[in-house]
């Protein structure tokens, strides 16, 4: 895989949580890999510069979803996607049963099987409605979960 490809997406937030949450991150990897970028000359200019700050941005998401895995283990049902029991962060509807899911959790089924996991009834990604009032208060939620924990 192409260094470049994590220079271009080092300023989303997205990819800075995945990067962290993927399974494969440690700090000292994301380190030797920016030394041997800079070392090598295989980033250069901006992108090397991008690169170089991905490094700590992705630890300081790995921190925060270590904190906030913290705080999910007390959520209330409703933010838990019911097929994988995870906090979900971007929840959608899925029309077709009008189920709650996380868009991640419905993306990864559709890619299988084209059809809602709740009825069996065709569904695409381009049906699915956002969530936007149960995403609400979910970030309410989480910003009053953090603001206690950070009183204490």
């Amino acid at each position: 895989m192409s260094v470049s490809f994590f220079s271009s997406f080092a300023d989303a937030n997205t990819f800075q949580a995945a990067c962290a949450k993927s399974g494969y991150y440690t700090p000292d990897l994301l380190s030797k890999s920016v030394k041997t970028c800079r070392k090598l000359g295989l980033l250069v200019g901006e992108s090397m510069d991008l690169f170089e700050k991905l490094e700590g941005k992705v630890e300081e998401a790995a921190k925060t979803l270590g904190d906030d895995e913290e705080i999910y283990e007390d959520a209330p049902d409703e933010f838990l996607d019911p097929l994988m029991s995870e906090f979900m962060i971007d929840p959608v509807i899925l029309p077709t049963s009008n189920n709650v899911v996380d868009r991640a959790t419905i993306q990864q089924h559709l890619l299988n099987d084209p059809t809602d996991p709740f009825n069996r009834k065709p569904l695409s990604i381009d049906d699915v409605v956002p969530a936007e009032e149960l995403k609400e208060k979910m970030k309410a939620w989480l910003d009053a979960k953090r603001a206690a924990k950070g009183q204490n």
